[in-house]
């Protein structure tokens, strides 16, 4: 009867040890690792808003179109946020230049869905940058003006 009664005990405490496992209880303890890096590209040249008259001179960036480009996207660098969103293609940033040779206001075209994320990164770096540039004046007045950089953003994301 002892017999019977440790055979009963040992096989019960296997049978709850024994459980039928759904796939859908299955849960993986592992994290994916992604790197995201927004890149970027200035090779088109600045293009400068015609003005309307007999001998207008452009509004320039102190140091040049090249110093402009190196400041920008040493600014972008800094302020581009991988982490809120993915940006693909070209872009047209317009700089409106005032009289007096200070940035204005700026525009980037096309809008996009939840564009409003990269604007205001882009205004910080264009904050950060404190540009400024020699206005542009026709036959000698200054004058307000608009310039007009293209910018290739590509959105790579790495598996860590």
């Amino acid at each position: 009867m002892m017999r019977l009664i440790f055979i009963l005990l040992f096989t019960g405490a296997f049978v709850q040890a024994q459980t039928l496992i759904e796939d859908s209880e299955i849960s993986e303890n592992s994290e994916e690792f992604v790197r995201v890096a927004i890149s970027y590209e200035l090779d088109h040249p600045t293009e400068y808003y015609r003005l309307k008259c007999s001998s207008p001179v452009y509004a320039r960036f102190t140091g040049g179109e090249s110093a402009f480009k190196q400041n920008i996207s040493k600014q972008m660098k800094g302020f581009l946020d991988t982490g809120l969103y993915t940006v693909n293609g070209t872009f047209e940033l317009i700089l409106f230049i005032g009289k007096n040779g200070s940035l204005q206001r700026f525009q980037l075209k096309p809008e996009v869905t939840n564009g409003h994320l990269l604007e205001r990164d882009v205004e910080l770096a264009l904050r950060n940058m404190n540009p400024s540039w020699t206005p542009a004046t026709c036959n000698g007045i200054p004058v307000d003006s608009r310039i007009r950089q293209k910018i290739n953003f590509r959105t790579d994301s790495f598996d860590l």
